[in-house]
């Protein structure tokens, strides 16, 4: 199954202004899997998914399927709106 988001895990590094490096010692995964998993997130586990999730505070389906909620909630309370 091919997962299809708004932006890719390199677009978060990048946003983030994160190096791979910075990401690898975050979510635990050697430097080469965050590089392949930016290339093509085809193949990533469910561990490696919640580990994304969880270190970016973003849903799952928001990153790896793309709905829009959490990007929506997270927007509004920058600006400081109300959730």
């Amino acid at each position: 199954m091919k997962f299809v988001s708004r932006y890719c895990l390199k677009d978060l590094r990048e946003l983030n202004r994160l190096t791979l490096e910075q990401v690898a010692r975050k979510v635990k995964l050697n430097r080469e899997r965050i590089a392949e998993l930016e290339q093509d997130s085809s193949f990533i586990t469910i561990d490696e998914m919640f580990r994304f999730s969880k270190f970016y505070g973003l849903s799952i389906n928001y990153i790896f399927i793309g709905e829009q909620a959490d990007f929506d909630r997270k927007l509004n309370e920058y600006l400081g709106g109300t959730p």
